[in-house]
């Protein structure tokens, strides 16, 4: 019989460390090379206007400029040293997130400790293509929001609440999306004088980098920043990318067929969704409270953002990455498909508007106004699986608690 040692997985052989270069290389090609989607021209234009107008003037003078603070003067500093070297600003973007990624990985192997996969787990994310685009193509922060759930599990498996509650309100200085996880990492404490400290610390670590903005001019902090609601991404000629409209218009019936009865109550929905998804976020979170392992944590976070992915009418592509690494804390048959489809759609979707399979030159959303049935199939496929995921988990998890009660 063959001693379980010996099983190829269960040890970074020579095949862990060949997909750790391999992604690495992938990764800096991505940063290196190619120019990434239009959010890093968005990005150098925010960066310059924080540059020329000061923070305040930045928001006064940008609707769209909805980014913390923190992250909009970091960048204005990277934006001032891509002028200065002469080495482009997508390189100085990207490259902090690619890197960051690379500590997801890292994060998710020891979180995984105790399954005898958890190295072909690692292997396999730091490999998908799907983690590949968003942190080292794409151009946004988005992937940051995964990396400090992460270390706030990490924190957390060592019984550390305080440096866990503190990476969690740091997290809020790059990217707001991670409190759709406070919810479950909150009721994952057991003490309500436990869990009230560390929701307080949360909101003391998230403010130190809005006060000043605050002090001068809160109004307009509040409103670009918390006030900002994500927006129904769709081309010109009003193919949807993703979200409950792929469900009711393209799926369904397009708009024009909806009986006239139906109008109010959907658009009630589209324009309340994200307080919808939110809501049963939190009673998720409140169903799944008794379940005490991190790895359940991991499960229950993962599920908050695939419900938000499920009912919130505001998409954009990169908003995969706020959990894409918590997909592996759920079971195979979430994860697998999920991996594979969202790769798919995104990959094929960033290909077809690049005009070529290395992803080189401009990614033109606006000059494709109309998609393939291909990559539209695997919009819906894609969005069918995650909308019947979200409806599974809130079930199975509802019948879970009160059977837990009887």
């Amino acid at each position: 019989m063959t001693d379980a040692r010996d099983h190829w997985y269960l040890r970074p052989g020579i095949w862990f460390w060949v997909v750790i270069a391999l992604g690495a290389a992938l990764r800096f090609y991505c940063v290196i090379f190619t120019e990434g989607t239009q959010d890093v021209e968005i990005w150098e234009r925010h960066a310059r206007d924080v540059r020329e107008h000061g923070l305040i003037g930045y928001y006064h003078g940008d609707t769209s400029a909805n980014h913390p603070p923190f992250i909009s003067e970091a960048e204005s500093v990277l934006l001032r040293a891509s002028d200065e070297s002469g080495v482009a600003f997508h390189i100085f973007l990207r490259a902090p997130f690619a890197l960051l990624d690379a500590g997801s990985a890292f994060l998710l192997l020891l979180l995984l400790g105790a399954s005898p996969w958890r190295f072909v787990a690692a292997a396999c994310y730091w490999l998908n293509p799907l983690a590949i685009i968003l942190s080292a193509y794409h151009g946004n922060t988005d992937c940051a929001v995964a990396f400090f759930l992460l270390l706030a599990l990490w924190f957390i498996s060592k019984e550390k609440l305080i440096p866990a509650a503190i990476v969690v309100g740091a997290s809020l200085w790059i990217k707001l999306p991670g409190v759709v996880a406070i919810p479950a990492l909150i009721f994952f404490i057991p003490k309500w004088k436990h869990r009230f400290v560390c929701l307080a610390l949360v909101g003391v670590v998230a403010l130190v980098t809005y006060l000043p903005a605050l002090i001068q001019d809160a109004p307009v902090v509040y409103k670009n920043v918390f006030g900002y609601r994500a927006q129904d991404l769709h081309t010109i000629a009003g193919v949807a990318t993703w979200g409950p409209r792929v469900l009711l218009f393209s799926i369904i019936a397009s708009p024009a067929r909806w009986p006239q009865a139906t109008h109010a109550p959907i658009l009630f929905y589209l324009e309340n969704s994200w307080k919808i998804a939110l809501a049963l976020v939190v009673i998720l979170s409140c169903l799944r409270r008794r379940r005490r392992s991190i790895v359940d944590l991991g499960a229950t976070i993962a599920m908050s953002y695939v419900l938000v992915y499920a009912l919130n009418g505001g998409f954009s592509f990169q908003y995969f990455a706020w959990s894409l690494p918590l997909w592996f804390f759920l079971s195979a048959w979430f994860l697998i498909p999920a991996a594979v489809l969202t790769s798919a759609y995104v990959y094929a979707l960033y290909w077809f508007l690049c005009g070529n399979p290395w992803l080189l030159g401009a990614w033109d959303f606006n000059g494709h106004p109309y998609w393939p049935s291909l990559i539209v199939g695997l919009r819906n496929a894609t969005y069918l699986f995650f909308f019947a995921a979200a409806v599974w988990f809130a079930i199975s998890t509802t019948a879970q608690a009160f059977r837990v009660r009887r």
